[in-house]
């Protein structure tokens, strides 16, 4: 009598396929939600860069003129709305256009405004208007000046930076 040899499959099943599959994407899936997250991180991060840049921008601006912005009679510099000109009380506005001439004494400043605010326009387009301000303070702290800048997040959430110096 003979004995055949028993046929074994060598293969995979179809069932041991589909778990390998359903593995794989949870892990895809998982992988793709690290890198939307890592993605929105780095934007968190260049915004506040950003900012913090354009803060220090003005107060730097500032102490190179110091007589001009201590002579203001202003005591806030705010964005009044995200698409009009910027708001300033007692001086030309930030519309003031920002031409490569250099100017002296107050017409600078009121350049260095024009300059800084298409500056925060351009790298920070979300910036949020009635929270974003330069201002000076009062009594003895007359030379100090706070910049306060907010943007709004693709999240939708508000950030702040905020520079206090004293020229």
């Amino acid at each position: 009598m003979r004995t055949h040899p028993t046929l074994r499959s060598h293969g995979f099943t179809l069932i041991e396929v589909m778990v390998a599959l359903v593995v794989l994407a949870v892990g895809l899936l998982g992988m793709a939600s690290l890198m939307v997250r890592s993605q929105q991180s780095n934007e968190s991060a260049y915004a506040r860069s950003q900012a913090t840049l354009l803060a220090y921008d003005i107060i730097e601006r500032m102490r190179t003129n110091k007589l001009a912005y201590s002579a203001l009679e202003s005591r806030k510099v705010s964005f009044a709305t995200q698409n009009s000109a910027y708001a300033l009380s007692a001086l030309p506005n930030c519309a003031t256009p920002a031409t490569g001439t250099q100017a002296v004494g107050s017409a600078r400043a009121a350049q260095d405004l024009a300059q800084w605010c298409a500056s925060v326009r351009t790298n920070l387009p979300s910036v949020v208007p009635g929270q974003t301000s330069i201002v000076r303070g009062t009594g003895a702290e007359i030379n100090t000046y706070t910049v306060n800048i907010a943007w709004l997040e693709s999240s939708q959430d508000t950030q702040f930076v905020r520079v206090e110096a004293e020229l």
